[in-house]
């Protein structure tokens, strides 16, 4: 449990860090380096295509190493570096590029800690385990937005500083208190990753993973967006209503994961979807203060779904691929989480905010179908 503690830390200080970054895209990205709504959109969107590159390789290569502890600790070094790295670029291109390649050690930390979650704990205990870090992500993201929003209000740079003197300050954490669990090691890194890709059932836990970070991506670019143009909030006041949906995601993961040990995977999952797709469709709709109602309500699906989608990953991961499998399920939420921003930006700008949050809803619905489908067909 010790190492499960100390690892939810490691991820909330990164994610913390993180997310300090979206209440000041706009003031920021837009307002001082001139970009767009939809270039505003693409920072966003390439940090996250980084995880979607990138997760399966880190955790197929951790398998290989038989160790996760070397992978977080270099992904928290270049974290902080690429931070620095964007406060100072030289103009968009430049910062879209650190933003990428943030991305490609963001993800090294995360997705090889999961796994780490999955070396330590039994079976029939992913989900609380998996709750539990995921408790630390979310956690974050949820304290990250309004101190990246507070941060904001004296500069749009600060929140860049900050973060990455946070992310040194969990590197130091890591290095000393991070248990270093042996794995079950895999013969090769292709071997890791070929193994994930013939578990045709796996495509089940993925898809969830898709579609929920695809529309957590319209959350994190184009909702800030559309608060700020139209609603004329400050950056304080956008990551006041972000945290509205990120804080009860964040503080009931762990109670999700003790639903999805529970109660199985599959019914979290469904329920849960069911009910995320009609509050996400109504964002667009609603007006402050009302809606903070289908925000939080976001919210407590959200953190229902995660630990379950994560844990069914887990529990259908090979066994000496456990990094990989993980790195998959990451894989295609950051795949999603990549697009959704891009898609997001092209629909709001061309369509306006509600339809975008419309095309959201009715996209958790369609791979719902499709989920539902596969259980059927594979007798998940």
């Amino acid at each position: 449990m010790q190492v499960l503690r100390a690892t939810a830390l490691v991820c909330f200080l990164l994610m913390l860090s993180v997310s300090m970054i979206y209440p000041v895209v706009k003031h920021y990205v837009m307002d001082v380096y001139g970009a767009t709504v939809a270039q505003a959109g693409f920072f966003v969107a390439v940090n996250l295509l980084a995880y979607a590159l990138f997760a399966p390789v880190w955790g197929a290569l951790s398998d290989r190493h038989g160790s996760r502890k070397i992978f977080i600790l270099a992904g928290l070094a270049g974290n902080s570096a690429m931070l620095l790295l964007q406060a100072n670029a030289p103009g968009l291109s430049w910062l879209i590029l650190f933003r990428f390649t943030e991305g490609l050690f963001t993800v090294m930390v995360y997705s090889t800690a999961m796994a780490l979650v999955l070396d330590v704990c039994r079976r029939e205990r992913y989900g609380r385990g998996l709750g539990l870090v995921g408790m630390g992500i979310a956690g974050g993201m949820a304290f990250g937005t309004p101190a990246g929003g507070a941060f904001g209000e004296l500069s749009p740079v600060l929140p860049f500083y900050a973060a990455a003197g946070i992310i040194f300050l969990a590197l130091l954490f890591a290095c000393r208190y991070l248990e270093d669990v042996r794995a079950e090691r895999s013969t090769s890194a292709g071997r890791s990753l070929k193994s994930i890709f013939q578990k045709k059932e796996l495509l089940i836990p993925y898809s969830f993973s898709f579609i929920d970070r695809f529309t957590a991506g319209f959350f994190v670019s184009v909702f800030p967006i559309m608060l700020g143009m139209q609603w004329g909030m400050s950056p304080g006041e956008i990551g006041m209503y972000m945290s509205a949906f990120m804080l009860p995601f964040a503080l009931l993961q762990y109670a999700g994961g003790m639903l999805a040990d529970r109660m199985g995977r599959i019914k979290p999952l469904v329920v849960g979807s069911a009910i995320y797709a009609t509050c996400i469709a109504s964002v667009g709709l609603l007006s402050p203060p009302v809606l903070l109602m289908p925000l939080a309500v976001a919210g407590v699906m959200a953190s229902v779904m995660l630990p379950a989608s994560a844990a069914l990953s887990g529990d259908l991961a090979p066994r000496a691929s456990k990094g990989a499998a993980i790195g998959g399920f990451n894989l295609s939420g950051s795949l999603g989480f990549a697009l959704g921003p891009a898609v997001a930006g092209m629909v709001a700008q061309s369509q306006g905010f509600s339809a975008a949050f419309l095309l959201a809803g009715a996209s958790v619905l369609l791979f719902l179908a499709l989920a539902v489908a596969l259980l059927k067909l594979w007798r998940v």
